[in-house]
């Protein structure tokens, strides 16, 4: 699976998510303080419940985005599924930390265990779900928080460098210096935009729809829902079956989706 940095941006997703599950703790904590539980114990109990399943729902769409199925599948679909793995994974240790605060009787034999796992699912999985499916839900619908400051200023700048439109400039500025090179192609991340370039990736906060649109100067075309690649980065189209792969100069290979693989061969065949 390929590693992205996430340092990226302008809100990190790892201070993203950490700031919501100890925000859903603290809130938690506060409305179910109660006279026989001191309110930090509560607290560190209600951190443990948010950032669990928060994290494993995380690493649950990560690695979900290395199969090729998951990544052509809809994105709330997508969302969806990564939440209740993350959330299933999590019931085990939701059912250890009762039995642990005698909050639940210890089981006696396997299929009491079975019971208990299933009615720690049944309260754990909907709510926790339905979260996840709330915090991803503004960047869903295509919101973005992007720093305005100094953002002309770098603009300015890159217009001097390149030729390129400027919608296309404005969406290079949203990079570190390090990584602003020609745009080689973008995915979609969940809430994110990957910008590969060739000077390297960057994590933005932004849509994919978005930074088409900033990349109308430029050749190039979407070759599957969460792609879109420049056609000078194109290297090879190698057809795998009814679908297809696209090669390109710095040796990522793009899917080509069914429906596209017509539109993605004539595109290949007119000249820039």
């Amino acid at each position: 699976m390929s590693q992205y940095s996430f340092d990226l941006g302008d809100v990190s997703p790892t201070k993203y998510f950490a700031s919501i599950s100890i925000l859903l703790a603290l809130l938690f904590a506060l409305i179910e303080n109660s006279n026989d539980v001191a309110f930090g114990i509560n607290l560190l109990l209600w951190l443990f419940q948010s950032i669990g399943p928060m994290l494993l729902m995380v690493v649950s769409y990560k690695l979900g985005m290395s199969f090729r199925r998951f990544n052509q599948l809809n994105p709330w679909f997508r969302l969806f599924i990564a939440g209740c793995v993350g959330a299933l994974f999590f019931v085990p240790f939701a059912l250890l930390a009762d039995l642990m605060l005698g909050n639940d009787p210890l089981p006696q034999g396997h299929l009491e265990v079975w019971r208990a796992l299933a009615d720690e699912a049944s309260g754990v999985m909907p709510p926790v779900v339905l979260c996840w499916l709330a915090i991803n839900a503004p960047w869903m619908l295509g919101f973005k928080v992007v720093k305005i400051q100094d953002q002309t200023t770098s603009a300015e700048v890159l217009a001097e460098k390149t030729d390129m439109a400027e919608p296309a400039i404005q969406l290079l500025a949203l990079l570190p210096e390090s990584k602003r090179g020609q745009i080689l192609y973008l995915k979609s991340e969940l809430h994110y935009l990957m910008v590969v370039t060739t000077a390297g990736q960057a994590l933005i906060l932004s849509n994919l729809k978005d930074a088409i649109m900033a990349c109308d100067g430029l050749a190039g075309m979407q070759p599957h829902r969460s792609y879109w690649v420049n056609k000078a980065a194109v290297q090879e189209f190698r057809r795998q079956g009814r679908e297809g792969i696209l090669v390109l100069v710095n040796q990522a290979e793009i899917p080509v989706s069914r429906s596209k693989v017509s539109e993605v061969t004539d595109f290949l065949a007119k000249p820039i």
